[in-house]
């Protein structure tokens, strides 16, 4: 099948969807806000291969808590990780990224350029052998986090967005992300009420955050054969009766 080169809208949203299979999704988007930003994706999914994402506090780590007891109550097994991070070389890398030491020195190029290093390490070393064993994979943010914290927030573009997720993921990409929806506001109160001193990425400005979930959220609406979004703004377990949801019908 051929791509046609349609003419680039200057502003809105514009998709063409190619191949929307069980192997993987040809997709092509370009967008305005908050600037130009067009990806043109060619991404394989990986069965069994699933990730939670979603800004500051929207309550990933306690869905990921719930989905792993249900579904090792049910004879699977399950391999969770957190990004960046999940792999020793990640993890150091983590401390990099996270520093706020680094606050106003590290380059955003920089940043695009670790995250992508500690996600190609966890690919190899963890998610690949545990999805080659046939067994579940629960990411804590992974591909889409980039497209929103960098893509969007930092404004660096689609092209090098695309090409090191290209380089980095290869055919290992979730079959389904779930965003955790949920307002700068609510945030910004839930990690108040956490506590402890903000990372360098929790330190950035509530625009910067705002920028983040409209990334989320496009990438929910334009891309929902392989994002789904549910809202977070509600108690743990009315989320956990949705997110759970979406997971087992993706392993039926």
């Amino acid at each position: 099948m051929q791509l046609k080169n349609p003419r680039l809208p200057r502003r809105g949203f514009f998709i063409y969807v190619v191949m929307p299979d069980l192997v993987g999704h040809l997709l092509f988007k370009a967008c305005g806000p908050p600037k130009n930003f067009c990806i043109f994706v060619l991404m394989k999914t990986a069965k069994k291969f699933f990730s939670l994402e979603g800004i500051d506090g929207s309550g990933k780590s306690t869905q990921i808590d719930m989905l792993v007891r249900v579904l090792e109550s049910e004879g699977h097994k399950v391999v969770r990780l957190r990004e960046p991070g999940g792999a020793k070389i990640s993890e150091r890398i983590r401390e990099l990224l996270l520093d706020p030491a680094f606050k106003g020195i590290m380059a955003d190029d920089t940043e695009l350029l670790l995250y992508n290093a500690a996600r190609a390490q966890v690919i190899h070393e963890i998610i690949q052998p545990a999805l080659d064993a046939g067994n579940i994979v629960i990411a804590d943010r992974f591909a889409w986090s980039t497209f929103a914290y960098q893509g969007y927030a930092r404004g660096l573009g689609a092209d090098k967005v695309q090409r090191l997720t290209e380089l980095t993921c290869g055919g290992c990409f979730p079959e389904l992300t779930v965003v955790l929806d949920l307002t700068v506001e609510s945030s910004r109160k839930r990690m108040a009420i956490r506590g402890g001193a903000p990372d360098r990425l929790e330190s950035e400005k509530a625009e910067f955050f705002e920028r983040v979930r409209e990334g989320y959220l496009a990438a929910g609406r334009d891309y929902s054969n392989c994002v789904s979004v549910v809202n977070a703004d509600r108690t743990p377990d009315e989320v956990h009766q949705d997110v759970l949801s979406l997971i087992k019908a993706k392993l039926k």
